[in-house]
């Protein structure tokens, strides 16, 4: 009992008639087995009986006991189910109270029950008859009122009440169901059981509670059951009752199981076939095995074979540039000496990457080393650089050096260090263009820790060995893409392998300069960005490490490299003199060109000469000379370093036919002669394509876009001479052919034309029909309202009918007053008027010229 609850009167004790002995508590009912001697509650599930501090009991001639306790009167059947035998009346049953009394009931022989009034009242006692307590028998209809998923109200088509069949996802298995039962009599009163089917084993009893919460419900299929009673607890058996679903979640759907068992036949079937594979692997890897040993012999011997036929290279070369240095001095005539000097560069090109090819072979065979000793690295890399100032002047190009320190020692071969810079310098003149810029800096690494020249020199100096110095060749070339950058040391890669190359080359320089400073156990990098510059870093450690060794070594040999290192750094000079001779003259040629396109621009008049145009468009120098030869005779020459500077030149001076190469930088061939033949202007312009490819798909490309004629490389220059002259020689047959339809009859439509060439000659037709009483039209007005100069409508009308636009107007004149005279419609001096003439003499004067006879003449015979 509790320590506040009142003293029990002994009235809570009872025997029934039964011999039961009830026992009444301060929050329970409990009964005595005399036979077994315990002492247990009577119902653990009633409510009423077991929340209520009990004072007394007594039982009526009907075996009820009726208890008063601390929240009224108690009725209780003991013959009823377990939580279907008590019946609490309070005031609201017509009890004077309903909390706590501390009275006892009486129980009278006349079977009446006396119930004492509360305290403060002066109403004395109650009575009543048990058996004439009225009763509510009318059994009420349960109804489910709401679903909450997660405490939030489901939301359905239609009322809750009327959904028979729920389905929920797998997330929403926490959920809370209300429910009441319709008797309105006492609500508070009335009790329920439930039952979820599938998830719980039986009905759950809840008193007055009139909803349940579930949790953690696993998908599956249920049925929730509810059931009843009104307040003097008549149940309503049925109930109501809804089907729940809970979906499983997407990883237990069938189709989910239906991959995972797919999913593991796939792993077995790839566990197998991995097996069987690996068997494969092992046979396929010994039979690689012999496979390479084969290739390695194989290798070997090519390299063999490489490295023989190079030095096989070596006998012709020196009879080729022995007689030739023997020639070029004694000779007199000038245009034979520099036919003999382009020989003699052509064949120190060759040599010289023979000597590249022979050093990779060496590379290969291990039979290439080094002999380092120390050497002043900023008067060495000083001297580098001013073997190509004079290169840099003829293509100006500014070419700096500087150094961080005054003298930087470093061990290193000398000769292979002047291969490194060599290729290095040479590659970056090579892709500088002119008014460019090439920074060549020698900095030691402590000054590129100590100083902010790190983002000068755009390089990290934790990539730096402790002891190094870093020599850099910027410039400010085109720059490199970067998927080519993991391959530009790759020997034979060309970055670009297009028609439009900028410069050829034979990817070999850079794979041997990269070989070189491994073997100085040194690294070279390269960073570039497009359009704006490209930047190589050689990092050499400073060989204290291998200065006692090679000393020794230096030592043990005494003096007797003196000479012979001087001989070889003359060998090794030898090849820079070489490029740096073969680029001063390239520059040379290059400024003698725009000098030459600069005067022909100069001497342009509205007459042309009497010698044809020629426009040779040729990225190379000694190739345009070689085809100029042929030609400076008997043509006018323009050349052009590319296309895009031959579509300048051939808007600009119309030429009679040009020669083109396929392969340059900036605009290629194919591009320009698109260009000429797609131009209102230069559609006339026959063009002959020069290229090495001599595919049939590269001929037909050629053809495609125009092109007149395609002669392969290497070609005959008389067969050259032969093709162009019968190029234009067409040409004048065509134009004469033109100038005859067209003063026949100015109709365009009757002419047998170009398609280019028709819409040209339409459109001037066209301005001058606007214009052709106009006697004040004048060829500037035509020029005008054409978009051309008057040099280059001149050329054009010239190239096309074989007349200048003065010529073109007046003939169109005449045609259109013969037109008028045959169909008599007016007098001559009328037609010469509306024609355009301002005098009918000058008229007459130029019509008899034109056809041979006076307009009356000619308007009699009509």
């Amino acid at each position: 009992e509790e320590k506040n609850a009142p003293r029990q009167h002994p009235r809570g004790l009872l025997e029934g008639s039964d011999g039961t002995i009830w026992v009444a508590g301060s929050r329970s009912l409990s009964k005595v087995d005399r036979e077994k001697k315990i002492f247990y509650p009577a119902d653990p599930s009633d409510q009423w009986v077991n929340d209520n501090m009990i004072v007394s009991i007594v039982e009526d001639k009907n075996g009820m006991l009726w208890m008063n306790s601390s929240k009224g009167l108690i009725k209780y059947d003991p013959g009823q189910e377990p939580g279907k035998r008590s019946r609490l009346y309070d005031k609201s049953d017509g009890l004077p109270y309903d909390g706590y009394i501390s009275t006892p009931l009486y129980l009278h022989p006349d079977g009446r029950i006396f119930v004492p009034a509360n305290y403060g009242t002066q109403n004395g006692f109650y009575y009543f008859h048990p058996g004439q307590v009225p009763y509510n028998d009318q059994k009420p209809a349960i109804v489910i009122t709401d679903v909450k998923v997660k405490n939030e109200t489901f939301k359905s088509d239609s009322s809750i009440s009327t959904v028979k069949n729920l389905v929920l996802k797998h997330n929403q298995n926490f959920f809370t169901l209300d429910f009441a039962a319709l008797d309105f009599t006492d609500p508070s009163k009335n009790k329920y059981e439930y039952y979820l089917e599938g998830f719980e084993a039986g009905w759950n009893y809840s008193g007055t509670h009139h909803f349940v919460n579930y949790t953690g419900v696993p998908p599956g299929h249920y049925i929730f059951r509810v059931r009843g009673s009104n307040n003097d607890g008549y149940w309503n058996e049925k109930g109501a009752f809804i089907a729940i679903t809970i979906l499983p979640p997407p990883w237990k759907t069938w189709w989910a199981i239906a991959l995972y068992v797919i999913f593991t036949i796939g792993v077995l079937i790839s566990i197998i076939w991995y097996y069987l594979k690996r068997q494969q692997l092992k046979q396929k890897l010994v039979f690689e095995q012999l496979s390479k040993e084969k290739l390695e012999e194989l290798d070997t011997m090519k390299s063999r074979f490489f490295a023989n036929i190079s030095h096989e290279f070596r006998t012709p070369l020196t009879l080729i540039l022995g007689p030739l240095q023997k020639l070029i001095p004694d000779e007199k005539d000038e245009q034979k000496k520099q036919e003999l000097t382009i020989m003699q560069r052509s064949a120190r090109q060759l040599h010289h990457l023979i000597n590249q090819l022979l050093n990779l072979a060496k590379l290969e065979s291990g039979k290439l080393k080094i002999r380092c000793a120390e050497h002043d690295l900023v008067p060495l890399i000083r001297n580098y650089i001013q073997s190509f100032e004079s290169l840099a002047r003829q293509r100006n190009i500014e070419l700096s050096f500087r150094s961080d320190r005054d003298s930087i020692p470093c061990w290193v071969d000398r000769e292979k260090m002047e291969t490194v810079m060599n290729n290095l310098l040479s590659n970056a003149f090579k892709f500088t263009p002119e008014e460019g810029r090439i920074v060549v800096s020698v900095v030691s690494r402590k000054s590129l820790v100590d100083s902010q020249m790190t983002n000068d020199y755009r390089l990290s100096t934790n990539d730096l060995p402790a002891e190094c110095v870093s020599i850099s060749i910027q410039d400010t070339g085109p720059g490199i893409s970067p998927a080519h950058l993991p391959h530009i040391f790759d020997r034979f890669y060309q970055a670009d392998d297009s028609d439009a190359r900028f410069q050829e080359g034979t990817g070999i320089g850079l794979a041997l300069a990269k070989e070189l400073v491994d073997l100085h156990h040194g690294e070279i990098k390269v960073e570039s960005e497009a359009g704006v510059g490209t930047t190589f870093f050689v990092m050499l450690p400073l060989g204290g490490e291998r200065k006692g060794e090679e000393g020794k070594r230096r030592r043990g040999e005494g003096g007797k490299r003196g000479r012979g290192e001087e001989g070889k750094r003359g060998r090794g000079e030898e090849g820079l003199e070489e490029f740096e001779t073969y680029n001063s003259e390239l520059g040379t040629q290059n400024s003698e060109l725009r000098t030459q396109n600069s005067e022909l621009k100069t001497q342009n008049s509205e007459l042309r000469t009497d010698k044809p145009f020629l426009l040779i468009v040729e990225d190379n120098p000694d190739m345009r000379y070689y085809i100029r030869s042929y030609f400076e005779k008997d043509y006018i020459v323009l050349e052009a370093g590319n296309g895009r500077e031959g579509i300048l030149l051939a808007r600009e001076h119309l030429p009679d036919i040009t020669v083109s190469d396929v392969m340059m930088p900036e605009m290629d061939g194919i591009e320009f002669c698109r260009k000429i033949k797609s131009g209102e202007l230069t559609c006339h312009i026959p063009v002959i394509l020069l290229t090495a490819k001599a595919s049939k798909e590269s001929r037909l490309e050629g053809l495609e876009t125009g092109a007149d004629d395609f002669i392969t490389k290497p070609f005959d220059g008389e067969e050259l001479i032969v093709r162009v002259n019968n190029l234009i020689t067409q040409r004048i047959r065509l134009k004469e052919r033109f100038r005859m339809e067209f003063e026949k009859s100015p109709d365009m439509d009757s002419t047998v034309r170009l398609s280019m060439d028709q819409q040209f000659l339409q459109k001037a037709t066209d301005i001058i029909e606007k214009h052709l009483s106009d006697p004040d039209f004048s060829v500037k007005l035509l020029s005008q309202e054409m978009a051309l100069s008057r040099v280059q409508l001149h050329r054009k009308l010239t190239a096309i009918v074989n007349r200048n636009a003065t010529d073109f107007i007046r003939i169109y004149r005449l045609n259109k007053a013969a037109e008028m005279l045959a169909r008599k419609t007016a007098t001559i001096s009328e037609i010469a008027y509306d024609v355009g003439f301002s005098s009918p003499a000058y008229f007459s004067e130029c019509f008899k010229k034109q056809y041979g006879v006076s307009p009356s003449e000619y308007k009699e015979k009509s």
